[in-house]
């Protein structure tokens, strides 16, 4: 694969923990804030193989200062949200100018394991390669937990064949729900606008699943998923790490 390129959308309020820095810094134990664990998924590349994009407010600078960490291994590029472009895929839109070849959104208040011996660039290099678009996916029955997440159908092969972003009606026709999502830079525009449509509750969706690269791509399975955006969530994992 090509150098992948990370993007990472930082730009959101943070209301629900009303911290006064950005929820991405929020120290989960000594050495480590929720944002590195979007870092620690690539610690074994450097800048010859990876590359970062964090998409941030002018509220959230504090950011920057925090990720010189990486200074020496990444480089890594900073751009604000374009105010006319909302919810996380606006981010991710507002990054377009500095996209690679292969490209890869994690959403830096989170925190994702994959399965023991999955090499996640070998899976993504495989997977751009026949449909240019991949979704993380974590497996998910449970209905109140599909309502607030963007929720995926996948037929016996794994292969995505429908996709809503918090349904509230037909729950049962999905399997789970994507953590993280995988694209190439030609397949971007019509992807993310199929995303959008659905984020934004479009009464007159103009793009249909099929006429897009996400229909019949292959996923990459997630074994845990954590949405540290409520501080219920934030302290079980504080009293994981303690007990630890």
């Amino acid at each position: 694969m090509n150098k992948l390129t990370v993007i990472l959308p930082a730009a959101g309020k943070g209301s629900r923990l009303n911290l006064p820095y950005p929820k991405e810094i929020l120290r989960v134990d000594k050495e480590k804030a929720l944002i590195d664990n979007s870092f620690d998924l690539f610690s074994k590349l450097n800048r010859e193989n990876v590359e970062f994009i964090v998409v941030i407010s002018e509220e959230k600078t504090e950011i920057i200062k925090y990720l010189s960490k990486y200074k020496s291994q990444y480089n890594i590029s900073f751009t604000y949200q374009n105010p006319n472009e909302i919810e996380y895929t606006g981010a991710i839109k507002s990054a377009k100018h500095l996209f690679g070849e292969n490209n890869i959104v994690l959403l830096p208040d989170t925190i994702l394991e994959l399965s023991d011996g999955v090499d996640l660039i070998s899976e993504l290099q495989e997977n751009l390669r026949e449909k240019g678009f991949s979704f993380l996916f974590k497996p998910e029955s449970n209905e109140k937990m599909l309502n607030t997440k963007g929720c995926l159908q996948l037929d016996k092969n794994n292969r995505v064949i429908d996709y809503e972003d918090k349904p509230s009606q037909n729950m049962d026709r999905f399997n789970g729900y994507w953590c993280a999502f995988a694209f190439k830079k030609e397949v971007f525009d019509e992807c993310i606008s199929f995303m959008e449509q659905s984020t934004l509750k479009l009464k007159k969706p103009n793009i249909v699943i099929e006429e897009t690269n996400i229909f019949g791509s292959k996923v990459i399975l997630v074994e845990e998923y954590k949405d540290l955006g409520t501080w219920e969530e934030v302290g079980k994992l504080l009293s994981k790490n303690y007990d630890s």
